[in-house]
This record gives structure tokens, sequence and C-alpha cells, in this order.
């Protein structure tokens, strides 16, 4: 019989994981492919960093190790690797230590060594039975979704004609949504003919088939992949989320939208913002709600302001923090009023107190949220006045006492101002087409930044010429942009709401006809509601890419983009793929492949302008170097 071995030397030897189960099983040392290791609570185990790891083990049959085997007590220095084991393993492990040591040691605390030997394995490898095979049951149970195999339910998603009916398993779907849990418990199997299984049935017509499409691969894998995904569907996913209760889904594609689609969600304010407060999505309430408080003209004067709910605009005017004049509120909150009460007179004289009443019941939900004690005299006599029957008569006797006499105390509550200060937007710039936003993603291609520009754009975008202002002949382009160097043209397309545009590094020539060559040009289309990320495209080396044509008239970026005759009246600018241009900046539907003329030109690539606005970019410090040097001739011009 072999010697005692110790219960501490036994820890130890435990420690030395590797060995010891080489020892115990007779395999070969474990290997390990492509070895990534971390230390796991200050021990000597490893566990790998990289889930795809591959250890090529195995369980031998029972042990014939001889009585002479002895086991190490000292643990090496190396580090070893915990196997992976699923739980039968687990139990065939500990069955073959346990023959080990009933050949190798005195059975009087052999119960103690087994209790120690399952603590430990359990201990050590409880964080691979929790998350080793995350991958393998997110593919199996996709592969279910697939196969359809013993579905029990269906659901029809969308409205004619686009539908799809989904077989789905009725049990995975309520154990992952409170939602779907609720729907099938209340709802009865349907009979079928004899023979046929009996399935229950919902219907989700206000889904469509692309949203469920993503949401049911997420339901049984887990998993969801928003990278082809237009932002405007991924928000249909957020609207859809919701409505089935799946909170971790929702609060992961607001967070998505909100870090990365930020200038879409801007764009798309009062379309957004009213729907996060109906259905309470509280990461896109504070994201707008932040806006609204900084830049509040941005919901005031928006077309649809009116829109609003009741909700929304009182949670805006509790923001103590709102920064705007206290009697421009009163005006909107007025007409607020007045757009739900559409019956009411247009002419303030022709109104009866019964249409006074009316507006207040309408708007007393916003009458305590307004900072009246904050308003110019005249503004009371002005704003208030013609509207005071809607208040009560003590507030209306105290707003005027004040104004008389300041030091007065009243018994109506006082709110303290708003803060007032700028209400615009920083950095903003006069344009009907492009945002901030737009601007510093122009700015940072003509740097050639790999990174866009977040702030504190480098270019003065000065608007030079506005379809709507100055004509929408290409020959104004030339006329105003006349030995112009540096512009951006940028046009929005009539129907499709695409911006597109070019830059050209060297002057428009209204007296001259001419193909100029430029690496430094590039053309462009820019995100917007419909576009999910920009389009940059520059301009290939040693092409003749700018051409100059005053007299046709036509300004063109090779075939890229072209712009001819009238851009509003006449559908004749077109873009394509140019051999000039790394790639094309519009999609397959409206490029046209190259054509030698213009004849040859696809239907769909033509389209006329919405609107076009030209923009000369100097750098800053250009401009401010410019004054300065005004400033110094004027200084040094002789007296006379």
């Amino acid at each position: 019989m072999a010697m005692l071995t110790p219960r501490s030397q036994f820890i130890s030897t435990l420690n030395n994981y590797n060995n010891f189960i080489n020892k115990i099983l007779k395999i070969p040392n474990i290997k390990i492919n492509n070895q990534k290791s971390t230390f796991i609570d200050n021990s000597l185990l490893f566990r790998s960093s990289n889930n795809n790891d591959i250890f090529t083990r195995g369980l031998a049959s029972k042990s014939t190790s001889s009585k002479n085997d002895t086991v190490s007590a000292s643990p090496e220095k190396s580090p070893v690797v915990m196997p992976k084991l699923n739980r039968v393993e687990k139990g065939d492990l500990v069955e073959k230590m346990k023959s080990y040591y009933e050949e190798n040691y005195i059975d009087s605390f052999n119960k103690e060594l087994l209790k120690d030997v399952k603590n430990y394995i359990q201990k050590k490898s409880k964080i691979y039975l929790n998350c080793l095979f995350y991958d393998s049951l997110s593919n199996d149970l996709t592969q279910l979704l697939e196969d359809s195999i013993d579905c029990n339910a269906e659901i029809e998603v969308g409205e004619a004609p686009l539908t799809n009916i989904y077989n789905v398993h009725s049990s995975i779907l309520q154990s992952r949504s409170p939602y779907f849990k609720k729907k099938f418990n209340e709802t009865t199997f349907n009979e079928f003919l004899f023979g046929s299984d009996p399935v229950k049935t919902l219907k989700l017509p206000n889904i469509s088939v692309k949203v469920f499409d993503v949401i049911i691969k997420y339901i049984y894998g887990g998993k969801i992949s928003l990278e082809k995904l237009e932002n405007s569907t991924i928000f249909d996913l957020v609207i859809a989320s919701n409505e089935l209760e799946l909170g971790e889904l929702v609060e992961y594609l607001q967070i998505y939208l909100v870090n990365n689609c930020s200038s879409w969600l801007r764009l798309e304010f009062a379309r957004i913002y009213r729907k996060s407060q109906v259905e309470n999505l509280e990461i896109f309430k504070e994201f707008y709600n932040d806006i609204i408080v900084k830049y509040p003209n941005t919901i005031f004067e928006s077309k649809n302001f009116h829109s609003l709910t009741e909700d929304a605009l009182i949670s805006i005017l509790k923001e103590g923090e709102l920064k705007f004049e206290e009697s421009k509120i009163w005006d909107y909150v007025i007409e607020w009023g007045k757009a739900k009460n559409p019956t009411l007179p247009t002419n303030l004289d022709k109104w009866t107190s019964d249409d006074f009443l009316t507006l207040k019941e309408t708007l007393k939900g916003f009458l305590p949220y307004i900072r009246y004690f904050s308003f110019s005299s005249e503004d009371v006599v002005e704003k208030i006045f013609p509207y005071h029957q809607i208040l009560e008569p003590k507030l209306f006797l105290d707003i005027n006492s004040k104004i008389m006499t300041p030091d007065k105390q009243i018994s109506s509550i006082m709110l303290p101002p708003r803060n007032i200060m700028n209400t615009t937007l920083p950095n903003s710039f006069p344009s009907n087409i492009i945002t901030n936003e737009h601007a510093l993603t122009i700015s940072s291609w003509i740097d050639k930044n790999e990174t866009p520009y977040i702030e504190n754009n480098p270019y003065e975008f000065k608007l030079i010429v506005r379809g709507s202002r100055d004509g929408f002949g290409v020959k104004t382009i030339y006329d105003i942009c006349d030995k112009v160097s540096n512009t951006v043209i940028i046009l929005k397309v009539k129907g499709t709401g695409e911006i597109l545009g070019g830059y050209n590094p060297h002057e428009w020539e209204k007296n001259n006809e001419k193909r100029m060559t430029t690496e430094g040009s590039f053309v462009f289309s820019l995100k917007t509601s419909n576009m999910k990320d920009s389009i940059l495209s520059r301009a290939l080396k040693g092409k003749s890419v700018i051409y100059n044509y005053p007299r046709t008239p036509y300004l063109a970026f090779d075939v890229a983009l072209c712009l001819i005759g009238n851009l509003k009246t006449e559908k004749r600018c077109y873009s394509m793929a140019s051999s000039a241009f790394v790639k094309p900046i519009r999609s397959d539907e409206f490029v046209s492949k190259y054509a030698s003329h213009i004849l040859e030109v696809s239907k769909n690539a033509f389209f006329s302008a919405e609107e076009y606005e030209a923009y000369i970019n100097p750098y800053k410090w250009e401009i401010g170097l410019k004054s300065l040097l005004k400033l110094w001739r004027f200084a040094l011009k002789p007296l006379t």
C-alpha cells in the first residue's frame, strides 16, 4: 500500500491541475489552440479568453496506474489550464478520481477528499458551466425556428399585400416576452380537421415583416445585426420591441441610435419626440429633453408643434432651465390651445365667454407652469390681457399689482424666471438643406480626415448662391461664382429627398469653357432620414473631373454629378458611374451605367432639384487674416 499523502499535499496537487488529470486519466498533455489566458481569483487557474479555443481532451477507461505512482506535492510554477467540463465529464472525472484514490490512499478520509474534489471542480469550473455554450445554444434555437419543428403556434405579421406567417413555439416566446405570455394564455387552440395538430394564432398587423423578422431571430437566438438596416427601420424596431415588451432590446436600440445616429434623431425631432412620449421611451426622452432645454426653438418653432401631446408639452413647461422668453412660451401655448379647438373664431373680438371657457379647459394643465411674473408690463398688456378670462381672477389681479407696486406681497405662487440665453443650435448657419453636422462632415472630407469633425468647424460656410433666392439656372451659378474657388455645391433631389453635392477647389469661370483636373475634388451624398450613411467619392489621380461649360449651360463633376439647364423646372440633372471618381453616390436604382452620350442615360437617373445652395469655404483664420490686412493697409495709408 502506498504511503499516506497529507490532505494539504492533495490540495496543492489539485492546483497543478493539468499534471494531476494527466496522471489520473493517462491522457497526453492538454493542447490548447491559439492560447490566450487570464488569471481567475488570483489562483494558478487560467481561463481562455477565446471562446473558440478547442481543448483536445478525452476521458480514458478505468485507470490502471501502478501503486508506485506518486503525485507531486508541490505545484509547478508554469500556469495550467482548467479543462472545459460539461456535467457528464465532471461526473466521470470524479469517479476516476475516486477509483484512483481507492487504490492509493487509506479509506479513512476518502470522503473528505472527494468532497474537496467536488467543491474544487464546482468552484473553478463554474464560469465555464455558466457561459460555455451560449453560441451553440443560440445557433441551435435559431435552427429550430428555421426548421419549424414541433411548432404549436403561428403569428400573422403585417398587412396585405406585405404579410407573412411565422410558425413558432409558444413556450419559447412566452419565456422571452411578457406580451406573448399574456396573449398565448388568452388565446385558444384553433379547431382543425382530423389528423392535424391544433395551433394558436396571433395577429400583429401593425408590425412589418421586415421588422418582425429581426425580432423573432432575437427572441430565439439572442442575436441582432443592425449593419444593413436603415435608421427608420431601427426606430420601427424600437416601437415594435416596446409593444412586445422586450425591454432589453428596447434599451439597446435606443442607446445605439443616440450614440451612432444623433444627427438623424435631430432631423426626425418632431416625430420621434412625440412617439417617445407616447411609448415612454426614457432614453429618447432624455436625449430630446436635453436639446429642448438648451435650444427650445427647435420644438416651439417646429411645423409639427401643434401635434405635440398635452403630456409632452407640460413636461417641457415644467423645465425650470428652459431657455426661452416667457412671453413667447405664452404665445405658443395659446396657439396650441387654439389648434386643439378649430371651431373657435379666428377673430378674438368675436369670442364669447363660452369660447374663453373652452380654451381655459384645454389649457388648464399648462397654466400653472407659466412664469407670469417674468412678463414685462408691455407683454402683460399686449399678450396676457386679451386672454385674461382664462386665468383665475386673483392671479390676474396679482400680476397687475406686481407691475404697479413691485414690492407688494402677493398670495399667488411666483415661479422663478427662466435662464434666457442663446436658443439656437451652436455653429449653425443659414441653410435650407444641410445641418451643422453635415457641414462638419464636409469639412473633414476637405481636410481628408478619416474621423469627422464633431465641433469647431475650421471652415466658414459662407452662402453665396441659393436657388429659391437667386434662381435655379446653372447660368446663375456661373454668374455669381465667377472667379470663386473652394466651393461646395449642394442640392436636394426632388421626390427622393437625397442631398447630393460636390467640392471644387478651383475657380469657376463664366467666360471660359474648360475641363479641370484635380485630386482635391470629390462628390458626395449626405445621410438623411431615408439614407443611413453618407457616401464620399473622391476624384482619381490624373482624371479630368471638373467640367466648366457656362454656354451650354453645363456644370459637372465628370458624369458622377451633372447639372444642366434649370435645376428645378427641367429634369435634366443626372448621376452616373464615373471612371473619374471612386464610386457612385446614388443607389443602383438611380445610377446609370457609363454612357457615351446623354441620350444613353437611363430615365431613372434624371432628376430635378427642390433646392440648391453653393458655399465658399475659406478657413476661418484666413478670414481673420484678411480683415487684419485691411486694417493694416488703412493704418499705413498716408494722411492727405
